[in-house]
């Protein structure tokens, strides 16, 4: 049909014009498990107030993390630009020490380090070309992106201050277009759902900044640089789950190596491998619990999957899914037996 294709850029460009409203909501959801949080224990029910302190502290997160993350980001790819030489001389001497012990052919290799040194300086060089014309698109892409941060913030303040409003008319509707039983199932649904995500997001982010928080403080006890920066990285990378520690063990000792601190690589992977094997073993569980129910086996099924379909944030909310599946199947198994008069086990 050739009309397929019109309909479909026509309904991307549509889902295009709602993603600030999606992110609104997601932000919304969020900042909904601090909100009950702090109208329960400060705010006496209220949730004016708990709104108030939960959006101040995100945007305090978010300039905290601007403060510690870009000055640190900057000055490493600087660093790593003006040691490029450097980098390239100590590879040489390395092969010719090689060709010269053990008698093995090196010209190939040092070929290789000569072409990859010299791609990474134009690189750099046309990076500082071509500052003006970034900055031109950035400021273009910013002021759209702005617009977009802005649309988001207004849905997820009226999303989360009318919250139990909105539940009572999706409730409501929801019992006028199904039969009881089957609107008490949706709702069900619903109620599960809520309960294993929300649980589920809430623990993964304590557990996250517990980690990084961990990993800052030992990694400035024994004097490693770029401690903000990477502590940040291994926290973030840290609520994915599984593959989050080895994703977040990676870039630190490659940055410190091309530092000229192979000591301290060695001893950041050692902070890690603590930080993980304590989080693992003690916090973690007492902050998750049994968010999920899934086995190891299921988690690495639902992170796989989510991240073959949609990328990281189905690597994150691939877990909650399946979860949710799985106790909807059970709460199905458990019923078909039950009518039969059979045991569950």
């Amino acid at each position: 049909a050739d009309w397929l294709p019109g309909v479909l850029r026509g309904a991307g460009a549509f889902l295009g014009l709602l993603a600030p409203f999606g992110w609104g909501l997601l932000l919304a959801y969020v900042l909904d498990i601090p909100t009950r949080f702090f109208a329960q224990k400060l705010f006496g029910g209220r949730r004016g107030g708990a709104m108030a302190v939960s959006y101040a502290l995100f945007f305090g997160a978010l300039a905290l993390l601007a403060a510690l993350v870009v000055p640190q980001l900057v000055q490493s790819v600087t660093t790593f630009a003006g040691r490029l030489g450097a980098y390239e001389e100590t590879i040489r001497g390395l092969l010719v020490w090689v060709q010269n012990t053990f008698g093995i052919d090196t010209a190939t290799a040092e070929q290789l380090v000569q072409m990859v040194g010299t791609a990474l300086q134009n690189w750099f060089g046309g990076l500082s070309r071509s500052a003006a014309r970034a900055a031109a698109d950035f400021v273009s892409g910013a002021a759209g992106a702005a617009g977009n941060a802005v649309v988001a913030l207004a849905a997820s303040i009226y999303l989360l201050s009318g919250k139990e409003a909105l539940l009572r008319a999706a409730r409501a509707c929801l019992h006028a277009a199904l039969p009881p039983r089957a609107a008490g199932s949706v709702l069900e649904i619903c109620r599960l759902a809520n309960k294993i995500f929300s649980g589920y997001i809430g623990g993964q982010l304590v557990d996250a900044l517990l980690v990084g928080g961990e990993t800052f403080a030992l990694m400035s006890i024994f004097g490693l640089e770029y401690a903000p920066l990477l502590s940040v990285l291994v926290g973030v990378t840290n609520i994915v789950p599984v593959l989050g520690p080895f994703l977040g063990a990676v870039p630190g000792p490659a940055l410190l190596l091309f530092s000229g601190q192979p000591v301290h690589a060695l001893e950041f992977l050692v902070i890690v491998l603590v930080v993980q094997q304590v989080d693992g073993n003690f916090i973690a569980p007492r902050i998750l619990g049994g968010a999920t129910g899934l086995p190891g086996l299921g988690v690495l099924l639902a992170i796989v999957v989510g991240g073959a379909w949609f990328g990281i944030p189905g690597m994150v909310l691939g877990v909650p899914t399946l979860a949710v599946l799985a106790a909807l199947l059970k709460q199905a198994v458990g019923a078909g037996l039950t009518a039969r008069g059979l045991d569950e086990n």
